[in-house]
């Protein structure tokens, strides 16, 4: 990409000009210097947070967690998993309340954000404010092969070195079961404190909050019945969707890839290695369309109501410079038994191509 040129005329630079003229139908949109860039192509009001509808949804969530459980509570064992399902799902939708919390894009005031993040993070045992830290790391660095945690691929040389008990539990990590692989992950939250300074107190706030409502919850659950069939298993669909959705968004066999730090860009993580992954439609309804991914990561500040808007715009800037995908069984197991391993010149490779 070029270096960017001065402004021109009435302190409108060429790209910005270009960018306008591309906007118009038919023509093509050049490819962003930044994201900077990428914001100008949004609706207007994409940034635009409305409060009174983003409490509405919140209690929304929750009246919809609450019918859950109490189908959950009444369902014969035959129908059990479906409640499960629907449960589980449902409560993904107070992590994505708290998740647009820990972004800012729920309310202006930092303060309410913490309040209503720990109310919906807590009773999923998620300490909001150590989550807050780990994720914004992910959105600094997407598919950054160096600084990227999230569900990044080996490289050869990592997996030369492993043993042979260490290439299976990783094989089985890293793909068939990576969803499970994900409460790792959480549990590392509460040893946030110890391994780092940065925002200790509010850290330790969160923890506190959990064991808190967290224990209130299961407390309260425990006198309707067993908490295997109340939390744990719809404890599990939550980690499963929780986890698939980020997977699938950054590791995909057709998707643009991984780059090293050298090479890397924002806008390279952000906007072409993302891919968006369409779900059913009734998962993107119970889970605030936090699939609709790719703005969200040219903007976390983008509210979940404005991401299918701001996703069609990218689409019809971009369109075939993109990746997208549907979520299926094809694209599981391919993605999961095929994209361990990540070359610069060959793309995703299994483990067992390298295994020696």
């Amino acid at each position: 990409m070029s270096k960017r040129r001065s402004s021109e005329g009435k302190g409108e630079s060429p790209r910005d000009k270009a960018v306008a003229k591309a906007l118009q139908p038919g023509q093509p949109l050049p490819d962003p210097e930044n994201l900077s860039d990428v914001l100008k192509i949004f609706p207007k009001d994409a940034l635009e947070q409305r409060p009174l509808f983003a409490f509405f949804t919140a209690g929304r969530v929750w009246v919809t967690v609450l019918i859950a459980m109490y189908v959950t509570i009444h369902s014969p064992w035959y129908l059990l998993p479906f409640a499960w399902l629907f449960l589980g799902t449902a409560a993904t939708g107070l992590f994505v309340v708290g998740h647009d919390c820990a972004h800012q894009s729920f309310n202006k005031d930092r303060t309410v954000n913490e309040i209503v993040g720990t109310l919906c993070m807590s009773p999923l045992l998620f300490p909001y404010s150590g989550w807050e830290v780990t994720h914004n790391n992910h959105h600094a660095h997407a598919n950054n092969l160096d600084r990227d945690h999230l569900w990044k691929p080996l490289r050869a040389d990592e997996l030369a070195k492993m043993s042979t008990l260490q290439k299976y539990l990783t094989y089985y990590m890293y793909g068939p079961i990576f969803f499970e692989s994900s409460m790792i992950h959480h549990a590392y939250h509460y040893v946030l404190p110890f391994v780092t300074s940065k925002a200790r107190q509010a850290i330790l706030r969160s923890i506190a909050c959990c064991l808190i409502f967290g224990g209130f919850t299961l407390y309260t659950l425990s006198f309707y019945g067993s908490l295997f069939k109340l939390y744990v298993m719809p404890f599990l669909v939550f980690q499963f969707w929780l986890s698939t959705f980020t997977y699938f968004h950054h590791r995909n066999p057709r998707g643009a890839g991984w780059k090293e730090n050298d090479e890397w860009t924002k806008v390279y993580g952000s906007l072409y290695a993302t891919v968006h992954v369409g779900f059913p439609a009734w998962v993107e309804y119970l889970t605030l369309d936090i699939n609709w991914h790719l703005p969200h990561h040219v903007s976390a500040l983008i509210p979940w109501y404005n991401l299918r808007r701001c996703t069609h715009a990218l689409f019809q800037a971009y369109g075939n410079r993109l990746s997208t995908d549907e979520f299926s069984w094809e694209l599981w197991k391919e993605t999961t038994t095929s994209c361990h391993v990540y070359d610069k010149e060959k793309g995703y490779v299994s483990m067992w191509d390298l295994w020696q």
